[in-house]
């Protein structure tokens, strides 16, 4: 295919899972868009990927790289974009797939139908690889909503979903911070909403997400000393006046109660060096007033992070 005739690169950063990889590639087939090429960056220890790649060079446009010495994540990630000769950018990771021949068209038509915009996104399906089950993702209207507002609201829950489910403009300055690994999705996503605001939703299930034990996001799940440096530097890096927002005060609220931080030095103790925003102090100072085991009460958390927020000078 021609360079001028792409109108998307789809970005595949591998790494040795080559069964998963070929149901992507086999869904990639049967895609009723064509003005596509697929951009693989192998971080793979062996030529398994390579290998199944070779079987697929006259079923598909595909480019591969063998990445020496292997990237990581998401410095692989960042690899296959800069290597993308396509106006838009589809990153997919290896163990997930397109939900129906016309997903890839879908994503494309979001961005077609509205110029102004350079990020769009779609519900999903999560695939729990471990049981075959199914879970229906989309992203409500009052998160969208709030998402519009202010980027940095997704920290709340982000209801976007992982980057298998986004389409954006191929832009240098769109790449992933190889600084983090937990956030490394939200930041990206405020990241690209503050320098160029708007985005479509598809309210339509076009891609399969896989979720096992074996992804990264597992491996860093719910540890302090990651959660707390990235979520720390994201917010400094992001600018201030966060907290005004309800939702971003009530992510803030659920991080220092879930992490067990109880005094500022837990959040050095952590791996976090740079400026702590103003309100931990206070936040830090109303979950002290109650035992740790009713905090943990949904409901009860829920009222006591209002009533605080409501009475909280607006502090960054």
């Amino acid at each position: 295919m021609n360079q001028e005739n792409i109108k998307v690169s789809v970005c595949i950063p591998a790494y040795k899972q080559v069964d998963y990889l070929q149901r992507l590639l086999d869904s990639l087939v049967i895609q009723t868009f064509t003005a596509f090429e697929i951009v693989i960056t192998d971080d793979s220890p062996d030529n398994s990927v390579e290998a199944l790649v070779q079987q697929y060079t006259t079923k598909l446009p595909i480019r591969y790289y063998r990445n020496v010495p292997a990237r990581g994540m998401p410095g692989n990630w960042n690899t296959a974009l800069d290597l993308a000769k396509g106006e838009y950018i589809k990153i997919m990771h290896d163990d997930d797939w397109f939900a129906q021949p016309d997903s890839l068209a879908r994503l494309c038509q979001a961005l077609d139908e509205h110029p102004l915009h350079d990020f769009a996104y779609s519900a999903y399906y999560n695939y729990y690889i471990s049981s075959g089950e199914t879970r229906l993702m989309t992203s409500p209207s009052w998160f969208r909503k709030a998402f519009g507002k202010n980027p940095v609201n997704v920290l709340q829950d982000n209801l976007v979903g992982p980057p298998s489910v986004v389409i954006h403009r191929n832009k240098p300055a769109y790449r992933y911070d190889e600084k983090v690994r937990w956030t490394v999705d939200v930041d990206f996503y405020i990241r690209l909403l503050k320098a160029h605001p708007g985005f479509t939703y598809i309210n339509e299930p076009l891609c399969y997400v896989g979720m096992g034990k074996e992804q990264i996001t597992e491996e860093v799940h719910n540890k302090r000393e990651v959660y707390i440096p990235e979520y720390f530097y994201l917010l400094e890096k992001t600018g201030g006046g966060h907290f005004n927002s309800i939702f971003v005060y009530d992510f803030f609220w659920r991080l220092l109660r879930n992490m067990q931080i109880t005094k500022l030095s837990d959040i050095r103790e952590a791996g976090f060096n740079g400026t702590v925003p103003a309100v931990t102090a206070y936040v830090i100072r109303w979950q002290q007033l109650f035992p740790a085991g009713l905090l943990r009460i949904g409901a009860f958390s829920k009222l006591l992070m209002t009533i605080s927020f409501l009475f909280a000078s607006k502090q960054s």
